[in-house]
């Protein structure tokens, strides 16, 4: 079969989609044929000022409703050029002629009827005597037989979709989704006009394809220069293909009821070009009128239009041409230096069958639109003139200039200034949808902090007179505006890098660098979100400190194995070709030893592979644990409070974004010493690795303050298990815990399959340790297996406070056992009234010790005067109504206490409390791991006075009453256990 026919006959019944950018359509009052049939003007005022029936019988009386489209446009005897057009495809000629065989119809899928807009001769005449394309020799496109075979496949691609179609349904069509941009997509995307086979070196950069090409470095052979050159074509995004290349098929369908329904004007419209501010008599497909609409066929529709539909360049292919002249190529260099190149093998694949070719495609693709695009928006990008960016370059108030740009250097600096830099500066450019950049919503287009975007322009009206340009493209519009960007977010996004703190704005901008996956990572513009509009408090690790300290690796520490453990040094570097998820920083792996003080320069490093540099991306092996330790150290670092609020008051505990405690040791006006989980075990144990984290100095935000420590704080490497485990005084309790899940026979006799492993979680505190559901915690020991990814305290019975339990009849698992044992009838069977008191017994034990897990951090603070009473729920449920069992915490004159079911308050022991634990989960064993899972911070306080948590009012002074009788045990088992 034909390679030319075989793929375009696929275009037959291939879907046609749409998008919501209006480019391209030329309709003044805009004419819009309505699904009742009507045909509707709107002139801007929002009022129908016309309104005639569309014809409902072919008004050209060459058009003969029993004949096909072929033959019709043949009758019509001006068509020729479209017909010779046709012609050229089989495939398509046959749809045309309705000549598809049964077998073909059944086997293959193809649609027996098309909707097309026919330009006649006339229209191809202008089209040849005022077009920009170009053959492969780069003479101008002036006639039929100069069209190569692409250029034939976007002029017909561009003139019909699948159906019957009638013009006052164009806009409701189900092929057109409800959209508004028509193209092709699948295998019959339009590819570059002029093929360009680029055979040398490049000025975009470039980066590995991801796993999905195959693994073959498609960038490295690029710079090679090899023989034969790589094909690179101009990529959209967001239509749901893997990459889309230049001179993409798109057009505008004009529907009135859309717009008027999403509150846009007339204006708006003429705006950006997708109305004339003067009358139209016509429908419009793009760059054509529709003449006579609706012409009946044998197998479809013809709409006569008046000039040839021309497909648009895409974003990419637009900006490219701006950087080469014109009013902004400063900005649009600055724009392209966000570039990329992405194996295509869709592309590459089309390419072989059309030209028996076997090089590989690329698309070019850019970092910042690829973090605004969605499948349904269409983006604009708002540039600077050269004039207005320089001018904001040499203000003496701009941050870059920090960086010693200067009249004679501006265009140099900008050229190699690192990405990282520039890159919250240049982001702001980038519209999610072209909506944003209309005059009438000019005061929604702010930045992610919520500034006015651009300075000075206050006023619809005053943008407009800035606004020097408009460029459409198939997927979006450029704007091009003569007014400076402001520069108070550039001022605070810049902090990090002016102030020392490099690595930690590289990881505050990481996410803008993910290849359209911005749910993966929370970093930067899921920050400035959150934070927007409240204050917050961040504490800065400085670069020399993550250099010479480093981040200790918790998979690390979590194994038993002292040569597991290590350190990462963390520092600033450049990235050198664009990538998917690159974080500009370099990390090394170093011995780590708490009886020796950190010190690059003498510690031992790891081996090579024990590296993640500023280029890598997911397939790197330790990518994974820089990018956790980086979004850790974010999370870790920022408290949700003003900084004064924090200063000067007998408040020690705070809680960072990620819930991790925070202890202020010091916190005068003049000098602050904070100290995480970790600081806090090192310090305790008197460790050579002992120390604080020290204030250095104080930086400004826009709604919060950065204070810039000599290292960055960590969580405690110490689980819950361990902290237990570890305290002679909680040693009861521990030992009663982790019974639990050492009960397996028991538990079978007893609750039977509701004590399978993947149910077993519901009759023990921790976690099981091995088995299909294991989760995976520090070596040898197991996680809490409730308050997943939560705050939570542990309220903790001494020895003495769990004597005290016992002797009120609280059961063990050995009396349990003794229990089930002599209840046994002679065909070792136990009876039903025996089981539920059983079953009572052990209930009693397990919610006796889930009601000491309570919901939340609280703290003991010893200088703290006044407190408040708030309630908490406990891990504790009342199976009968499905709800956690609560307790009343009040904290204040220096006393931290709980009232529990018995409605008496039990104190916290002061040497026991603030104890602080950290569950993490990892993805694999420890030795194994890469990353964490999930992570519950943990306080852990011992209860004073030999005391206990009661958990049920009614067994106050004596648990037995929950199976003294079968009846009461029946009573018990059906509230707690089912």
């Amino acid at each position: 079969m034909n390679t030319i026919y075989k793929h375009t006959i696929r275009r037959i019944f291939g879907c046609v989609l749409l998008s919501t950018l209006p480019l391209g359509v030329m309709a003044q009052n805009v004419r819009v044929i309505k699904r009742d049939g009507t045909i509707k003007m709107y002139d801007g005022s929002k009022q129908n000022i016309k309104v005639m029936p569309v014809p409902t019988v072919n008004t050209n009386d060459k058009v003969k409703t029993g004949s096909t489209l072929y033959d019709n446009l043949q009758a019509l005897g001006n068509y020729t050029t479209y017909l010779r057009l046709i012609d050229s495809f089989g495939g398509i000629k046959r749809a045309f002629e309705n000549k598809y065989t049964d077998d073909e119809r059944k086997n293959m899928g193809f649609i027996d009827t098309l909707t097309v807009f026919a330009p006649n001769d006339e229209a191809f005449a202008r089209f040849f005597a005022h077009n920009v394309w170009t053959d492969q020799q780069g003479n101008t496109i002036s006639s039929y037989d100069q069209l190569s075979d692409s250029q034939k496949l976007s002029l017909i691609y561009m003139s019909y979709i699948p159906g019957f179609v009638t013009a006052n349904n164009l806009h409701s069509n189900s092929n057109i989704n409800a959209n508004l941009r028509l193209y092709a997509w699948g295998y019959d995307r339009q590819f570059n006009l002029v093929p360009y086979k680029h055979t040398g070196g490049t000025d975009i950069n470039t980066f590995p394809p991801d796993d999905n090409s195959g693994r073959e470095d498609y960038a490295k052979k690029l710079n090679q220069h090899i023989m034969d050159g790589v094909w690179i074509g101009y990529g959209t995004v967001g239509d749901n293909t893997d990459g889309a290349l230049a001179y993409r098929g798109g057009t505008m369908i004009w529907n009135d009821d859309y717009w008027q329904y999403n509150g846009l004007s007339h204006d708006d419209l003429a705006f950006i070009g997708a109305a004339e501010t003067e009358g139209s008599e016509h429908i419009k497909i793009g760059n054509a009128h529709i003449t006579q609409p609706n012409q009946r066929c044998k197998n479809g529709y013809l709409h006569l239009v008046d000039e040839v539909v021309v497909p648009q360049p895409n974003l990419m292919y637009a900006l490219a041409q701006a950087r080469w002249g014109g009013k902004c190529s400063l900005a649009s260099s600055l724009v392209q230096r966000f570039n990329y190149l992405k194996y295509d093998p869709e592309y590459t694949y089309y390419k072989e069958q059309m030209f028996n070719d076997g090089d590989s495609a690329m698309t070019v693709r850019n970092s910042l639109l690829d973090r605004v695009v969605t499948t349904l928006q269409t983006p604009a990008i708002i540039l600077l003139t050269d004039e207005a960016l320089k001018a904001f370059l040499l203000t003496t108030d701009n941050p870059l200039r920090s960086f010693g740009i200067n009249q004679d250097n501006y265009y140099t600096m900008l050229m190699s200034l690192p990405r990282e830099v520039l890159q919250p500066f240049v982001k702001e450019w980038f519209r999610t949808s072209f909506t944003d950049v209309l005059p009438s919503r000019y005061s929604n287009m702010r930045s992610a902090k919520g500034h006015q975007l651009l300075a000075g322009v206050t006023t619809p009206e005053a943008y407009k007179l800035a606004v020097q340009q408009v460029i459409p493209a198939a997927d979006g519009i450029i704007v091009v505006v003569d007014a400076v960007p402001n520069a108070e977010d550039l001022r605070n996004e810049l902090t990090f890098v002016k102030l020392a703190g490099q690595v930690a704005g590289a990881a505050l901008t990481a996410n803008d660098r993910y290849d359209g996956k911005r749910s993966t990572s929370p970093f930067s513009t899921d920050y400035q979100r959150e934070m927007h509009n409240k204050p917050f408090t961040m504490f800065v690790p400085t670069d020399e400190g993550l250099k010479q300290y480093g981040l200790v690796d918790p998979m690390g520490m979590a194994s038993n194995n002292r040569t597991s453990w290590r350190y990462w040094s963390l520092t600033p570097q450049s990235i050198s070709y664009n990538g998917d998820g690159q974080i500009a920083v370099a990390a090394k792996a170093y011995r780590y030893d708490y009886n020796k003080v950190r010190n690059i320069e003498t510690d031992n490093p790891l081996s090579g592979s024990y590296s993640s540099s500023a280029n890598d991306n997911r397939t790197n092996v330790y990518y994974g644990t820089k990018r956790q330790l980086l979004t850790d150290m974010l999370d870790q670092h920022i408290v949700l409070q003003n900084l004064d609020s924090m200063l000067n008051t007998s408040r020690h505990w705070y809680l960072s974004r990620s819930g991790m405690p925070i202890y202020m040791k010091e916190h005068t006006n003049t000098n602050i010493v904070v100290n995480g989980g970790m600081q806090i075990d090192l310090n305790e144990k008197d460790a050579a690795d002992k120390h604080d984290c020290t204030l250095q100095f104080v930086g400004q935000n826009s709604t919060g303050t950065s204070v810039f420590i000599d290292r960055p704080m960590q969580p405690t490497s110490q689980n819950v298990f361990q902290r237990l485990q570890s305290n002679d005084a909680f040693s009861t309790f521990f030992e009663y815990a982790e019974a639990l899940n050492n009960a397996y026979t028991l538990k079978k006799m007893l609750f039977g399959d509701e004590a399978s492993e993947a149910l077993s979680w519901k009759y023990t505190i921790f976690a099981d340790r091995s088995g299909g559901y294991t989760r995976y915690g520090n070596a040898n020991t197991m996680l809490v297996n409730f308050f997943h990814n939560f705050n939570y305290t542990i309220f903790v019975p001494t020895n003495e406070g769990m004597q005290k339990a016992v002797e009120a009849g609280l059961p063990t698992i050995e009396s349990i056992e003794q229990f089930v044992e002599e209840s046994l009838d002679g065909n070792g069977q136990l009876p039903d009234d025996k089981r539920e008191q059983a079953q009572a017994r052990y209930l009693t034990l397990l919610n006796f010790l889930k009601y000491h897990f309570c919901d939340k951090s609280y703290f003991l603070e010893p200088d703290l005067e006044s407190g408040d009473t708030e309630q908490t729920t406990t891990a504790c449920i009342d199976a009968s109504n499905q709800q956690a069992l609560t307790a009343d915490i009040n904290s204040g004159n220096g006393m931290l206490m709980v009232r529990d079911a018995s409605n008496r308050y039990k104190a916290v022991k002061p040497d026991l409390a603030n104890i602080i634990a950290r569950d993490a989960e990892f993805n694999d064993h420890p030795t194994r791991a890469r990353y964490i899972r999930s992570a519950s911070n943990v306080v852990l306080h011992g209860i004073d006075n030999a005391d206990y948590l009661l958990f049920d009012n009614t067994l106050n002074g004596d648990f037995t009453r929950a199976w003294r009788t079968p009846s009461a045990a029946r009573k018990f088992v059906k509230k707690y256990g089912k």
